[in-house]
């Protein structure tokens, strides 16, 4: 019903989404914090959504091949369902990606490689790959089916809540699909009349990379590249966001808010989900984490607000950053 696929599709799928949504102990000054946990998928993100909806479409319309731009999740996750499917999966990482997802990708079968500069460099060597060998570019907000995939986080939370949509959700910002393709799902949910209130997106980037944040709060309808990135959160270490347009839009229409963290805010939200909560975060899913003391003391929030923090991926894979 809400997803591109032909009716009666059999879906590839390695069991991801329906994820957990629990409370948070880690704020005791409020009430209604709670996560939804992505690091329960397959390979330990949310980016197991967009690549089984992508890899189940591109397989019914007889793609063989396929090249993607990663930070590091997505690459793991699109080795997984190509894999699965029998396509033939290739990935630009950029050469500071975290270990276990570059050994990860390579042991699903991934053809690997690794490029100097960051994942936007990563995305102009898929580009030139896909336009040389005709390979699917697979890369994000190139393909169109990515989003919807990520999109049901939001169905699922709302069914969760008891077909509530919460005051807000709470999204470390990187790419963006995973916020366009949930405020696309709550904007259904309304009109259908499964939801009576859409929620207030809160989009949280690092102080070192903050596209986004700058755009938004500056008012413009586009984005500028960001000079020198610079954070321990790789998988938010995007400068130039395809879908910078989108995202804006989808802030402003849901009258939501756009701020940054440090780096040490990001570490010290890591350890504190972990400890308090038993929940192991990557850093760019910590950054939600790190915002959530921020919105409370500057009365963004109030202390009754319910606001759903969206905890993107395992901090298995990066250990090394503990």
């Amino acid at each position: 019903m809400f997803l591109p696929v032909k009716n009666g599709t059999i879906p590839v799928s390695a069991g991801e989404g329906d994820t957990p949504l629990r409370r948070v102990r880690s704020y005791p000054r409020l009430r209604n914090v709670w996560v939804k946990d992505e690091t329960r998928n397959p390979t330990g993100t949310f980016k197991d959504r967009g690549a089984s909806l992508a890899v189940t479409r591109l397989s019914q319309l007889g793609v063989r091949k396929l090249v993607l731009a990663s930070e590091g999740n997505a690459g793991c996750s699109f080795a997984l369902y190509s894999q699965m499917s029998g396509i033939r999966c290739r990935v630009y990482l950029p050469n500071d990606a975290n270990m276990a997802k570059v050994e990860l990708s390579k042991k699903l079968g991934a053809k690997v490689t690794q490029v100097e500069g960051t994942i936007s460099d990563a995305g102009r060597q898929a580009a030139k790959t896909a336009d040389r060998t005709g390979e699917y570019n697979a890369s994000t907000f190139v393909t169109p089916f990515r989003h919807d995939g990520k999109g049901t986080m939001a169905l699922e939370i709302c069914e969760q809540l008891g077909w509530e949509g919460p005051d807000c959700i709470v999204y470390p910002v990187g790419g963006g699909v995973g916020l366009v393709g949930m405020w696309k799902m709550f904007k259904i949910l309304q009109r259908l009349g499964w939801i009576r209130e859409r929620p207030r997106i809160i989009a949280v980037q690092p102080k070192g990379c903050a596209p986004i944040v700058d755009a938004y709060n500056k008012g413009r309808t586009d984005i500028a590249e960001w000079k020198s990135p610079n954070t321990i959160a790789k998988g938010l270490k995007i400068p130039n966001p395809l879908a910078g347009r989108w995202i804006l839009k989808s802030l402003r229409e849901s009258k939501g808010l756009a701020l940054k963290v440090s780096d040490r805010e990001i570490r010290n939200a890591m350890f504190n989900v972990a400890k308090r909560d038993g929940l192991l975060v990557e850093p760019s899913s910590a950054a939600a984490f790190a915002a959530i003391l921020k919105l409370h003391e500057t009365g963004t929030i109030d202390r009754t607000d319910s606001l759903v923090v969206i905890a993107t991926g395992s901090g298995l894979k990066t250990l090394e950053q503990f």
